[in-house]
This record gives C-alpha cells, structure tokens and sequence, in this order.
C-alpha cells in the first residue's frame, strides 16, 4: 500500500477499539460481559493479522455480531449504534463481490432493522429513522461496489492495451500490475532485469530498423525461455523486466545465468541484475536496478544477485 492508503488503514483500525473504549467508559459492562468484549477484540486481531485483502471476511461478521450485541445491551442509547452500520455494510463490499455482497449485506441490514424490536426497545421516531436507513445506507455501499468493480474493469483493460508496440510484451505499468497481484497472494518472487550491453553502437552501425528487429528478437528468446508463468516484460529502451513467481533469489540468479548465454546465439550479450521481493516494489526496483549497474561496470555480459 501506498502512504496514504496506509494512513486510512491505520485509521479505520484505531476507530474500533476507540468505539468499543468509549462503550466501556459511558457504558460499564458488569459481570461476564466483559468476556463479550475480550471475544469480539480476539476477533478484530485475528481479522487484522490476515492483512487488507482477508481481514473484511471475518470482520465483517464480527462487527455485525458486535453491533447487535451493543443494540441489546445500550437500552435507550440503542440509536447510537447507527452511527457505525455503514462500516458493516462497507466490509461487506470489500469482502465480497456481488451478489454475495448484497447477500450478506442483506442480511445484516434486516437483522439490525428487526434486532430493536425483538429487543423491546420504544418503536417510534428513533426507530423509523434506523430501519429506514439501513436500506438506504446498504443500497448506497452496494453501488459504490459497484462503480469499484466496473473501475477496475476499465483500468484491467486500459493496462492490458499498455503494451509495447514494438515488441508486444507488457510495459513497466502492467508489471507493476502483475507484481501487486503476486504480492496480495503472499508468494515469494524475484525480478530480474535485463540490458542489452552496447545496443547504442548496434543501432549506430546497423540502422535503427536493425536495431528494433533485434529487440522483437530478444523479446521472443526471453518469452520462450522463461517457464511457464513468468511474466516478461518491456522495461523501457533496449532493457527488459522478468517477474519469476514463487522463485528465490538463487534460483533467479542461475535463470538469469542461462538466459545470458543463450542472448549471445542472437549476436549480442546482456547485463542482468536480480533481486527478491521483499515487501516493497520501489525498494525491490531499486535493489535490482543498482545491481544491474554493477554488472555494467564488472565489464558488462554479467550477472549479478541484489544484496
């Protein structure tokens, strides 16, 4: 996640437990009540450990058991509990696509608009504006899901259209893509880079359509040597990007090792820098671009692992 996105994370997560802080201090629990609360602060560290994408699974079901538990035990300051079902119905979005995400949203939405009166709580002005509200405030949650969905539907295919012209691979932007999708699934990977060493002098010596007929060469050996899910791309220039899934940096290292013995049969040696992911894409560019370089400055036709 980006700065911001972290900031809004930390955020919503430290909204929780203030809430459920400030129910405690106006609201004194008594007796085995406080075990309620222990339950449902187990659950929101559960729900927190399985990171941004799991998390709204469970949590969505405990702020939901949560809200009718609170709807019960605040009497006359049930109204309050209001102020929090957007979040509910929020995470319900998040955790589900639809129609499984109306479905449960649904759900939730019928039973915090029934929980008062099954409670026996005063059924009139408070009551009316609750009920009503939780139809509008899930159908509104829903359709913002919705224009997420088709958002993404839109930038899935702009990225797919973001190819290189010359030689068909996918640019830096839908590697990026690529890299955030391997990285949401927690599985390890490496990136190697690669740079064709003095491609300047070819394309000095030869013509520039020399030059891009050697490129749409390269990319072809590249994609036909890689295995099967790798992913390469067009870095830019006369430099290419492989994304290995689920590889270490041992195994990238002896990879890239093969791939440039092989670019030599092509009439030309190449430069490759390998690094590991280790969390962080732009440190991960970096580490792998810096080793790039000090293959370039070992005498070029190198590989070198990213400390």
């Amino acid at each position: 996640m980006d700065r911001m996105a972290r900031l809004l994370y930390g955020v919503a997560w430290l909204g929780f437990p203030l809430a459920m802080a400030l129910q405690l201090l106006y609201l004194p629990p008594e007796g085995p009540l406080l075990w309620a609360y222990a339950l449902f602060a187990l659950l929101c560290l559960a729900a927190l450990k399985r990171g941004p994408r799991g998390a709204p699974r469970l949590l969505v079901h405990a702020l939901g058991a949560y809200l009718l538990f609170e709807l019960w035990r605040a009497g006359a300051w049930w109204p309050v509990v209001g102020f929090w079902s957007p979040a509910l119905y929020l995470l319900a979005a998040f955790a589900h696509a639809p129609p499984w995400a109306l479905r449960l949203g649904g759900l939730w939405a019928l039973a915090l608009a029934l929980a008062p009166l099954a409670y026996g709580r005063e059924v009139g002005f408070f009551y009316g504006h609750f009920a009503l509200s939780q139809a509008v405030l899930l159908a509104l949650t829903l359709l913002l899901a919705r224009f997420r969905e088709l958002h993404g539907q839109v930038r899935f295919w702009r990225e797919k259209a973001l190819t290189c012209p010359l030689t068909g691979l996918p640019n830096r932007r839908a590697l990026e893509r690529e890299a955030a999708r391997v990285d949401r699934g927690e599985r390890p990977f490496s990136l190697v880079l690669l740079d064709l060493d003095d491609f300047k002098r070819w394309n000095d010596e030869r013509g520039h359509p020399e030059g891009d007929l050697l490129l749409k060469e390269v990319a072809r050996f590249l994609v036909a040597q890689v295995r099967q899910g790798d992913l390469v791309g067009r870095w830019g220039g006369e430099k290419f990007a492989l994304l290995l899934p689920a590889t270490g940096p041992r195994e990238a290292l002896a990879i890239a090792q093969r791939l440039r013995q092989g670019l030599r049969a092509l009439g030309i040696t190449g430069s490759f820098g390998v690094a590991a992911y280790r969390g962080d894409l732009q440190d991960l560019y970096r580490r792998a671009d810096e080793a790039l370089y000090r293959a370039k400055a070992l005498g070029k036709d190198q590989v070198v692992l990213a400390d």
